[in-house]
């Protein structure tokens, strides 16, 4: 492939959408007191979903209280995203990649999750932005996030999660 435009624009494309998912972390691990800059990441009608739970949350509003009650009831959470997959046709884009999430709490440093995210962007206003974002949950996972102290740690996170249960769109 020669490096012309387009690879050049596809690359630094790439870069930014990675940025973006920095900022992602750094949003819903650290901004407890702005749930709203993990909000605007995504487009106004923006959706997160965890399709193998059926949790569905659309809107910025709901992205932002969504964050917020993420942040008052499971404190402590670390996202790590790697291996980032990204393909851009124009101003819009799909990726993937890997999740590992770790929960700080007073006796450790719980590894609670992996799985892998899969997304769409959209280039609006001079910037890429979420438009959908699915977490995918291997059924091993869910057992662990579901049991014992992670279990425990995690409840209050499900009961407020319940809210937000619906059947993903296709």
């Amino acid at each position: 492939m020669a490096r012309d435009e387009k690879y050049l624009r596809e690359a630094a494309d790439r870069i930014m959408i990675q940025d973006l998912l920095g900022r992602y972390a750094f949003a819903i691990d650290y901004a407890t007191h702005n749930p709203m800059e993990w909000a605007e990441l995504f487009v106004e009608i923006g959706r997160f979903e965890i399709p193998e739970v059926s949790i569905v949350v659309e809107g910025r509003a709901a992205l932002r209280d969504f964050a917020a009650g993420l942040q008052r009831t499971i404190p402590g959470i670390h996202h790590v995203m790697t291996n980032f997959v990204i393909d851009i046709d124009g101003d819009r884009a799909r990726g993937k990649c890997e999740l590992n999430e770790f929960m700080l709490r007073p006796e450790a440093i719980h590894n609670n999750f992996h799985g892998w995210y899969e997304d769409d962007y959209v280039f609006v206003d001079g910037r890429w932005r979420i438009e959908v974002r699915r977490v995918h949950v291997l059924p091993d996972c869910r057992s662990v996030g579901a049991s014992g102290k992670i279990g425990e740690y995690f409840r209050p996170f499900f009961d407020f999660c319940r809210q937000y249960v619906r059947k993903p769109v296709k």
